[in-house]
């Protein structure tokens, strides 16, 4: 009996045993599986059909034009915001970098002097200078106002240049003047409201500029995120079609604002030296348009020359003595000097060739842009139209089945290393080192 009962025993241990386990729950790993294996037994979602991608496409797009139009104004004041973000980020990693800071800390001191030297500014000089912009686009809009009808006084009596008098009957000067004037008088008008609310300190500009601020601040601060979603490819398989395009459209971007950025600096300070002592009315504000319309390449500098001339030209009275024409001679010579020092000096250290863009196609840009989103539209339009010839020539290659990168729309081509300027510092740190072995 004793051995039955161990026997009854050591036979019930196991079913107790197997009982305990069926009352086990099941453990996490196991319940995944196992919806994992449910989810492989369940039907896969249906394919879209051509007919039903192209209407989701459809609708996107009209979806997107239609939040584009709508939120017109508040779209370009965050491309702003991106624009200054894009300006700061090479500052913030450059500390980040050398100061061993973290990368928040570095974007706080960034824009906490950028938001000081912006206060400084504007105390000392922001009401002094808006009204000083006023009076140069009031003078500008008289000045054409009255261009037709002194053209056809011109085209009357003819143009006398000293002993010389040429005739011009045979233009039609006045209707040419009227229809150049159907684009420039909008510019015009928008320029004098945005510096009317500026000298009037208008609180929906302040909070603009605030808001521009808080956006570039948030973007920069996120960098590093926004940064490894851009390097994601939208579609997989195209991993390296498109390093090639962002390494193409970095180029342009990079090269065109940080480049027409010191550019401009740099043409509003001489440009402003020079009239100065030319003795040009408003010549801090023609400096400061000259600058501004830098970011316009090659037809801008021509409209910055174009207003400074209508000023010289109607100014009356400097203090050389010369007549009005030949003291406009005088200023437009100045403004070709300049120019042709740019684009022989500095456009090719600062810039390079990275629009490769025909003026007519710079110009017919400009005139889109104007219409589409007035002043920033033209300072926007060259890279814009240049990201299209990118882009574009990409899609007609994929469609043709054209190899893609042949010749490279992306930089990377075999080109003779430029000679480095003189200014810059790894040159002299080279030549000091050339000098040490020789010696």
């Amino acid at each position: 009996m004793k051995r039955g009962a161990r026997g009854a025993g050591a036979g019930g241990a196991p079913r107790r045993k197997r009982a305990a386990r069926a009352a086990t729950p099941v453990r996490p790993a196991r319940r995944v599986s196992a919806q994992a294996s449910a989810v492989a037994q369940a039907p896969s979602s249906p394919r879209w059909t051509a007919s039903a991608k192209l209407l989701a496409g459809a609708v996107t797009f009209v979806l997107a034009g239609a939040i584009v139009v709508r939120f017109r104004s508040l779209i370009q004041v965050l491309i702003v915001a991106a624009i200054v973000a894009f300006l700061m980020t090479p500052i913030v990693r450059l500390i980040h970098q050398r100061a061993r800071l973290p990368w928040r800390v570095a974007t706080h001191l960034v824009f906490l002097t950028l938001l000081l030297l912006l206060i400084v500014g504007f105390t000392a000089t922001g009401l002094a200078l808006a009204q000083e912009i006023q009076s140069l686009v009031q003078t500008v809009q008289s000045i054409l106002f009255d261009l037709p009808t002194l053209l056809a006084s011109v085209a009357a009596s003819g143009l006398v240049i000293g002993p010389f008098r040429i005739d011009v009957s045979q233009y039609d000067l006045p209707s040419l003047a009227e229809q150049a004037l159907v684009y420039v008088r909008p510019l015009l008008g928008e320029a004098s409201g945005v510096v009317t609310a500026l000298a009037g300190g208008a609180i929906e500009t302040i909070a603009r500029a605030i808001f521009v601020l808080a956006a570039a601040y948030f973007l920069t601060l996120d960098h590093p995120a926004f940064s490894q979603v851009w390097k994601r490819p939208l579609l997989p398989g195209y991993e390296d079609d498109w390093a090639r395009l962002r390494l193409a459209l970095d180029r342009i971007w990079a090269a065109f604002l940080r480049g027409q950025i010191i550019l401009g600096i740099v043409i509003a300070v001489v440009v402003t030296i020079g009239l100065s002592i030319l003795g040009l009315r408003n010549a801090l504000v023609l400096g400061l348009v000259s600058g501004l319309l830098e970011f316009l390449p090659i037809v801008g500098p021509f409209v910055a020359g174009a207003i400074a001339a209508l000023v010289a030209l109607f100014q009356g009275s400097n203090w050389w003595g010369l007549d009005p024409l030949v003291f406009t001679l005088v200023v437009i010579a100045f403004f070709i000097v300049i120019q042709q020092l740019e684009n022989n000096l500095l456009v090719p250290r600062i810039l390079g060739t990275a629009l490769k863009l025909h003026p007519v196609v710079i110009l017919v840009a400009a005139v889109i842009g104007a219409t589409l989103a007035g002043i920033l539209g033209i300072l926007l339009s060259a890279p814009t139209v240049a990201t299209l010839v990118v882009l574009g020539r990409y899609v007609y290659r994929k469609v043709f089945d054209l190899p893609p990168w042949d010749p490279p729309i992306d930089g990377e081509r075999d080109e003779p290393p430029r000679e480095p300027a003189r200014w810059n510092l790894a040159f002299w740190r080279r030549r000091k080192d050339g000098m040490r072995h020789a010696g």
